[in-house]
């Protein structure tokens, strides 16, 4: 492997671990309610008066952080092929491989790992991470807005302006997961 290779590989895999982190705090962000926000602003937790403003409009800012984390998952996706591609002959057996490296990479360093720690240590995570993806928000956030808007264009049917990311069957569900837990009544 030449040092293009390595480069490109150790460029994915920090891809990786910024996807993860993103979807750990999209996972935190997501379980927020104005009230907790409320409570981590009173005890004068850092970043909370950030968290308490996507609180106030989240799917401005889990839209924005959906589509960064998508746009870095490809481009690691991306890399690893072209490193793969470059090793292997270019055949169904080498995008196989990289399908399957891929898939497994992403289940479990983009989704079961991060959702899982973003939510067990919501308070800590969404206030580390509020403040970038507000700033992130500030530079992207019409991007993915018009992104929405030609996505709802090309669907048949009644879109959603602020996209279907955050639904409010999403939030009945928080809801009875709480009411089930006894956390309240």
């Amino acid at each position: 492997m030449t040092s293009a290779y390595w480069l490109q590989l150790g460029i994915a895999f920090v891809l990786m671990i910024l996807a993860g982190l993103i979807a750990a705090a999209e996972a935190a962000l997501s379980s927020f309610s104005k009230a907790r926000a409320n409570k981590l602003v009173e005890e004068g937790r850092p970043g909370a008066e950030r968290v308490r403003k996507i609180v106030e409009d989240p799917p401005r800012y889990l839209n924005t952080a959906l589509f960064l984390r998508s746009m870095i998952e490809i481009s690691a996706i991306v890399l690893v092929a072209n490193v793969i591609f470059g090793l292997i002959p270019k055949t169904w057996q080498a995008g196989a491989v990289i399908s399957g490296i891929m898939i497994i990479v992403s289940y479990i360093a983009w989704g079961v790992a991060p959702r899982t720690l973003g939510r067990q240590h919501a308070d800590r995570v969404a206030c580390a991470a509020a403040g970038p993806i507000v700033a992130i928000t500030t530079v992207l956030g019409p991007f993915p807005r018009l992104l929405i808007m030609i996505g709802n264009a090309l669907t048949p049917g009644r879109g959603f302006t602020d996209g279907p990311f955050a639904s409010e069957a999403e939030l009945r569900e928080l809801v009875d997961l709480a009411e089930a837990r006894d956390e309240i009544e």
